[in-house]
């Protein structure tokens, strides 16, 4: 992580749980075109339920099987920032990004104009993304985020103010990261890989006090709709691409032991990509080329 954790020991994100919208494409026929257009291996997963080993299922069919969202191998994504984001922001959070490519054959360019798949707002108070593939149905639209990063969350903007005397072209704002900065930006950077919540693996089996879960989000301003969606709801295992179950996950939150039964707690705060995260990635994004282009 860019600076000194020490010297950033008083600013903590401003909400214990890092929460995000993975947001996939409602238009559901859409996303799976543009998926398998992307990448044909896409198409590999077929829900139990459209099978015949169940053909009296209550379940509603879907107009296409489940699949999955990830870029073709060997793809370059181009990343481009929207509005005012001055190069030594636009870097740390490029050069954070780029900690996914040593475990996987991609590649990513930081570009200041023309068309990008990956197109990054800073000025939302959100943290949101669209998952793999489905960026690509406002590729049209170059004018329209895929990725949001709540900035007031990640960064002490009031510090940061105040050192406003000092030359950009040499700015550090390492000093000026949240301790969660590098987990919140690689955590949003796997879904644009098209990896899903790891808290809602189908193995999951975190004894959330659901409740008290809405009741703390209800706080902040998610709608109970939202928060089951993004947090209690688990994945359908047969619509769900995954490996073992893992906790240390840079897609799992943060579980708050007053918002589960039975004392039960998981922090990852300030920790990065696990084990399992890099054989998961490794595996989708095999035969790694570790490669970023410049900012051009």
């Amino acid at each position: 992580m860019p600076g000194d954790l020490t010297s950033r020991k008083d600013f903590r994100l401003k909400t214990p749980l890092h929460f995000c919208h993975a947001r996939h494409h409602p238009d559901l026929q859409a996303a799976y075109n543009a998926a398998i257009l992307e990448n044909p291996a896409n198409a590999a997963i077929t829900p139990s339920y459209l099978t015949e080993n169940e053909p009296h299922s209550d379940r509603q069919p879907r107009l296409v099987g489940s699949f999955t969202k990830y870029w073709a191998r060997g793809r370059t994504l181009r990343i481009r920032f929207l509005g005012i984001a001055p190069p030594f922001l636009q870097n740390v959070f490029f050069e954070t990004a780029c900690k996914w490519l040593p475990h996987v054959n991609l590649k990513f360019t930081l570009v200041t104009s023309g068309d990008a798949e990956i197109r990054i707002d800073l000025s939302q108070n959100l943290n949101a993304s669209a998952v793999g593939t489905d960026a690509l149905l406002a590729f049209k639209r170059q004018d329209v985020a895929t990725l949001y990063f709540d900035l007031p969350n990640l960064l002490d903007t009031q510090k940061l103010i105040t050192a406003q005397g000092r030359s950009f072209a040499r700015f550090d704002v390492g000093d000026f990261l949240s301790d969660n900065f590098e987990r919140v930006v690689l955590h949003e950077f796997g879904h644009v890989l098209g990896a899903e919540h790891e808290h809602q693996h189908p193995n999951a089996n975190i004894p959330w006090d659901e409740q008290k879960v809405i009741q703390a989000y209800a706080a902040k301003g998610y709608s109970e709709q939202t928060v089951r969606k993004e947090v209690l709801d688990r994945y359908e295992a047969a619509d769900f691409s995954y490996f073992e179950y893992d906790p240390k996950s840079v897609m799992h939150y943060n579980v708050a032991q007053d918002e589960t039964q039975d004392d039960f707690t998981i922090d990852n705060s300030g920790l990065g990509l696990s084990h399992k995260d890099i054989e998961f990635i490794s595996t989708v994004y095999g035969d790694r080329q570790n490669s970023r282009g410049p900012l051009t």
